[in-house]
């Protein structure tokens, strides 16, 4: 399970949340600017709440003051950004194993999203929907016990973004951990979403 109580001040509020994670898929929907990114970098660790708890299964990652917060790498969670982030200068292959945990893993995850064709060719070569399917293998490839996804469909066409909705949900049955994914689209969040925490100005209400 994701346990997640945060507060952290932005600009024009303060973010403040509380909810758990099971294996489930957890949509956070809301308006852009409402905090949701927010979320996702402090659950992975790229920036800290002023104060609050984070864990995960029975590791806690972050504690107000009283402890130092689990760093980035040994955080075991996969970050899936917007833009995807595949390095350029590497294969489709490098780039998922960079950081991979189990070699047999990762040749199923490639079978299972039919990325092989790709593997010999580079980030700049392939479509954005292969791209999409690349960055998240490399994210499960490092075995991570939960997945964040910051609106990785939002630059896609309409059948490509359907294909890969329908990949993320194949891998989370086979994967089952916890998995949140950002969206201010409202029909992809009820396609995904095995839940949906609505959040504005930094708070979950009530849909």
């Amino acid at each position: 399970m994701l346990s997640v109580t945060i507060e952290k001040r932005r600009n024009h509020f303060i973010l403040n949340t509380a909810f758990d994670i099971h294996n489930e898929i957890v949509v956070l929907f809301g308006p852009s600017g409402a905090g949701k990114t927010t979320i996702l970098n402090c659950i992975a660790g790229l920036t800290h709440p002023d104060k609050g708890k984070i864990s995960l299964g029975e590791r806690t990652l972050y504690q107000n003051k009283q402890q130092k917060p689990v760093p980035i790498h040994k955080r075991r969670i996969g970050y899936l950004f917007q833009d995807y982030a595949l390095f350029p200068h590497m294969s489709v292959e490098k780039n998922i194993r960079y950081g991979m945990k189990d070699p047999l893993l990762v040749e199923q995850l490639i079978d299972i999203t039919r990325i092989r064709p790709l593997l010999h060719q580079y980030p700049q070569q392939i479509s954005g929907g292969e791209k999409q399917r690349v960055a998240l293998v490399r994210a499960l490839a490092t075995k991570p016990e939960a997945l964040l996804l910051d609106e990785p469909f939002s630059a896609l066409d309409e059948k490509t973004r359907a294909d890969c909705q329908n990949e993320l949900k194949r891998l989370h049955d086979y994967w089952k951990i916890p998995v949140i994914l950002v969206t201010h689209d409202k029909q992809e969040a009820d396609i995904l979403g095995d839940r949906i925490l609505h959040i504005k100005d930094g708070s979950l209400h009530s849909p």
